[in-house]
């Protein structure tokens, strides 16, 4: 990955005003509905959708302005492994048995209620045991916990009927509309685009990856080239990787 798109993902990333796009705002809903839910609703949810649309960004970013939990499984994690991270992201030192770990999990949450957030469900989806754990936790803690996954994880959770019922606030996240292209624009990018370019970016780009993408390929081109602003021009021959 290049400077510039390291700067530009930190950029967005650390940006005072986060920005704000219609996922954001529906996340932000689904957060603050399962917080305020009284103790006899559950409070599990679940934000899936197609990769690139900023998903994982917007839990990172919640995550840190709300002292939750984040833990991004990885393909062939265990339950064991899951709840090892959830206490090391407590800041405790991890047990060696599940059972400790869980018990750690349980007397934590128990004591100080956070949000715990699972990133890329979908590598712990076949693992039944694990499924369970997360359902476990949630019942014996009474804690928010927000499951993260691809487009068919709605689908493949629906199969763990016990869990899935406990699911209480679902958002779909869905390509950018042009009205959140223009703020994201507006947002991140240190030159200038004309409209009329925008329109042409916009046709090119319609996920957060190549958003981020285009602008930093747009930047590089208006300093290389000592450019004040961006043109239909340098738009139209932008080379933006799916």
């Amino acid at each position: 990955m290049s400077k510039y798109m390291v700067t530009i993902i930190r950029r967005f990333l650390m940006h005072k005003l986060f920005v704000k796009t219609r996922n954001v705002k529906n996340f932000i809903g689904l957060m603050n509905n399962l917080i305020d839910k009284s103790n006899e609703v559950p409070k599990m949810g679940l934000i899936y959708g197609d990769p690139g649309l900023g998903k994982s960004q917007t839990a990172v970013w919640w995550t840190t302005k709300n002292d939750a939990v984040y833990v991004r499984a990885q393909n062939n994690m265990t339950s064991h492994g899951v709840l090892e991270k959830i206490v090391e992201e407590l800041g405790e030192a991890p047990s060696k048995k599940s059972t400790e770990l869980m018990k750690q999990c349980i007397d934590h949450l128990r004591l100080k209620p956070q949000v715990v957030i699972i990133d890329e469900i979908d590598y712990l989806i076949g693992h039944s045991r694990t499924i369970e754990t997360l359902r476990d936790l949630h019942d014996l803690t009474g804690t928010p916990i927000v499951l993260i996954g691809m487009q068919e994880s709605k689908t493949k959770l629906g199969k763990y009927r016990h869990l899935y019922d406990r699911i209480s606030e679902i958002v779909e996240f869905k390509p950018f509309s042009k009205e959140d292209m223009d703020v994201i624009v507006e947002e991140l990018s240190e030159i200038k685009i004309t409209d009329e370019a925008k329109e042409i970016f916009f046709e090119k780009t319609n996920r957060f990856r190549q958003v981020i993408k285009g602008i930093a390929l747009l930047e590089n081109i208006a300093k290389t080239n000592g450019l004040n602003k961006i043109d239909v021009k340098q738009v139209k021959g932008l080379n933006i990787e799916k």
